[in-house]
């Protein structure tokens, strides 16, 4: 009975050290810190959008980059309408010349300034003449005409005036065919083909010259 009174004042002395030391170190600790409440947020409101500003300038172009492949070549296109027509060329003068016998000098073309003049005389026998409707015009001319052999002769005029008389055919003046180009002083070309002939119809003498003229175009 005694050892268990004493055990238990043991106890209660411990008890009361600890309480006492708790007591103690609470005291030296001072006042219980309060928590700090937090700060309340603030809400912000956003504006209207402003205005966009101007477009600044354009930078400096960059460096070209190579250059590709040729692509594959397209389909031809449509035809396009026709163009409108051109303006008439030159056309050929018809020369025609079929007298009797006894016919005078008669003016049988006139073509870009060249004059051909012709006529058949009593006995028939054919003449043929140039002249130009201004001065200082030239003219070459060829003949051929049927012969044993065939004969090829040539002529010219480096100074045909209104009032010469170019006798270009001479006495080839039968089953024969001449070429005359003439010039004149202004530069117009004239080309003149001509068939030359002396025949008779019933006994009776007539001259034949035919052919055509062409100016030629500038």
């Amino acid at each position: 009975m005694g050892r268990r009174i004493g055990a238990a004042a043991a106890v209660a002395a411990v008890g009361v050290a600890a309480l006492a030391a708790g007591l103690g170190s609470a005291a030296s600790a001072g006042p219980e810190a309060k928590p700090k409440k937090p700060k309340a947020k603030v809400k912000v409101i956003r504006g209207p959008r402003g205005l966009r500003g101007p477009r600044g300038f354009a930078g400096p172009p960059g460096l070209s980059g190579p250059r590709g492949q040729a692509g594959p070549q397209g389909q031809a296109g449509a035809q396009g309408p026709a163009g409108a027509p051109g303006p008439p060329g030159p056309s050929a003068v018809r020369i025609g010349f079929d007298v009797p016998a006894g016919t005078a000098e008669t003016q049988i073309a006139d073509v870009g300034g060249l004059i051909l003049k012709g006529a058949c005389s009593a006995g028939g026998d054919l003449s043929l003449e140039a002249s130009s409707a201004a001065n200082n015009a030239r003219a070459r001319a060829a003949v051929v005409a049927s012969a044993t052999p065939d004969s090829v002769a040539y002529d010219e005029d480096d100074d045909l005036d209104t009032i010469d008389g170019f006798d270009f055919v001479g006495a080839d003046d039968d089953d024969a065919i001449a070429t005359l180009v003439y010039r004149s002083a202004a530069g117009a070309v004239v080309t003149a083909n001509l068939m030359l002939e002396q025949y008779s119809v019933g006994g009776a003498a007539r001259c034949l010259v035919a052919g055509s003229a062409v100016i030629a175009s500038v």
